[in-house]
């Protein structure tokens, strides 16, 4: 009898050192695979980190070149914008005032200041009909601004160069009649006399002359006036 209790006791000391070695064995084991989960996670962690750099870099470079896209577009708007201020306008447009309006109206910014632009742009071209059709506009909805005056004479240069002379000269006289203090004054004068030389009026070319040199004495065209009268050599 005791020896068949020694035989059960060492059958189950055996069983039970069998089961602590699977579990010990498990357990091991479980701890590899937590282990190497822990370094496939790592390693996730680690190529997501990459991941957000390289987009955020990406990023970087996009902002780069959209900067440096609309900067060229700008210096390529320019660049277009000073050639055609180049290109010389039909004979019987003064271009000198012709340029300092583009250079006076390029500062400004809204729906006038832009069909203003549109509308020397034209006169550059030659494009009177439509040139007169938004300057007629323009000075019918902007009247008593600084460029009032100014599209009113270049209606009368339009008008001349249309040989709608009659026309011209009401355009000339408005411009120093409503607007006497303004700059475009003596040039409409001149043109004034061109005009009514047109029409057939020399005595009243001749008398308009006489009134530019006469009120605006230190102007240009007051200088190119007494050349036409017989006060000065050319």
């Amino acid at each position: 009898m005791n020896r068949l209790v020694v035989t059960i006791f060492s059958l189950l000391l055996l069983c039970s050192c069998a089961s602590s070695a699977k579990i010990n064995a498990l357990q091991q084991e479980l701890r590899r695979e937590v282990q190497d989960i822990r370094v496939v996670q790592a390693d996730q962690t680690n190529s997501l980190n990459d991941i957000r750099e390289e987009l955020r870099q990406l990023s970087g470079k996009l902002e780069e070149i959209q900067h440096s896209s609309q900067g060229k577009t700008r210096e390529l708007e320019q660049t277009i914008q000073q050639l055609g201020s180049r290109v010389p306008p039909p004979a019987g447009v003064p271009e000198g005032l012709l340029s300092a309006d583009e250079d006076k109206i390029s500062k400004l910014s809204g729906d006038g200041a832009d069909q203003y632009k549109n509308a020397l742009a034209r006169i550059r071209t030659g494009d009177f009909p439509i040139a007169k059709q938004l300057l007629t506009e323009f000075a019918q909805n902007n009247k008593g601004t600084a460029f009032t005056d100014n599209a009113l004479f270049w209606l009368g240069i339009i008008h001349n160069k249309l040989g709608e002379y009659d026309q011209a000269v009401v355009s000339f006289s408005d411009v120093y009649q409503s607007y006497p203090a303004e700059d475009m004054v003596p040039a409409s004068l001149y043109y004034l006399s061109e005009a009514l030389e047109n029409v057939g009026s020399k005595e009243d070319a001749k008398l308009t002359l006489e009134k530019l040199v006469d009120e605006h004495a230190s102007s240009s065209f007051a200088m190119r006036a007494k050349v036409k009268l017989g006060l000065k050599k050319p």
